[in-house]
């Protein structure tokens, strides 16, 4: 399918913006924005009662009320309230949350079609999300899956933490041994190094070294 009709809930006028611009170089004709939940749905009812319903969803989570007494407060319940009223429509959770009980739910309980995190890679990735639902697929950002898939996010070792720090500050695999070495931490060779970085690009579902920190860093592990 294509997508001609997009809302975006977002309270935050430069994120509203920078949402827009990306949906206007997918070429989608028909853009629209809310700053409140409940106008959101208002508009999303609208568009259904006058046979023209929005096709696409984007949602922020975390909304800052603007109207005394609001229905609705959260991304959450919007979703969930507009895919009851519309169960078809297509819905993306773009949030600053990378919490994975947070993900859990909007993927899992109220069945959000994309999960994207908010941040560096942020609207790449929302575009990624887009194409992937226009394909009646579903997404979830790296850094989501990331925190889905790991059982416990604070179960790195302090000397996988020394790793991946030093890895960050541009060390070379023979240069954290060497400064290991020069602590007296152990292991320290060359190969337990590699060896270390390579369990933990599995862990993290990370194809390559630099993802890997991307990824401790966005869910603050490092």
């Amino acid at each position: 399918m294509t997508f001609t009709k997009v809302l975006i809930a977002e309270d935050i006028d430069i994120s509203n913006e920078g949402i827009a611009s990306k949906l206007s170089a997918l070429d989608i004709a028909q853009v629209e924005q809310s700053q409140s939940c409940d106008n959101a749905l208002l508009k999303i009812k609208r568009a259904l009662h006058d046979g023209e319903p929005f096709q696409l969803l984007i949602s922020d989570l975390s909304f800052v009320s603007h109207t005394p007494e609001p229905k609705l407060t959260s991304g959450q319940e919007l979703i969930t309230e507009v895919k009851r009223i519309q169960p078809n429509i297509k819905t993306i959770a773009f949030s600053v949350w990378n919490k994975q009980q947070i993900i859990k739910e909007l993927i899992e309980d109220i069945k959000a079609d994309a999960y994207i995190c908010k941040g560096l890679n942020g609207f790449k990735e929302l575009t990624k999300a887009i194409n992937a639902l226009a394909k009646n697929e579903t997404y979830i950002c790296p850094i989501a899956t990331a925190s889905l898939q790991r059982k416990n996010v604070f179960e790195l070792t302090e000397y996988e933490k020394q790793i991946l720090q030093l890895t960050a500050k541009g060390f070379k695999q023979q240069d954290i041994s060497d400064y290991f070495k020069s602590k007296n931490i152990t292991p320290n060779s060359r190969r337990s190094i590699e060896d270390h970085l390579s369990k933990l690009r599995d862990n993290f579902n990370a194809s390559t070294t630099p993802q890997l920190i991307y990824l401790a860093q966005s869910l603050e592990l490092i």
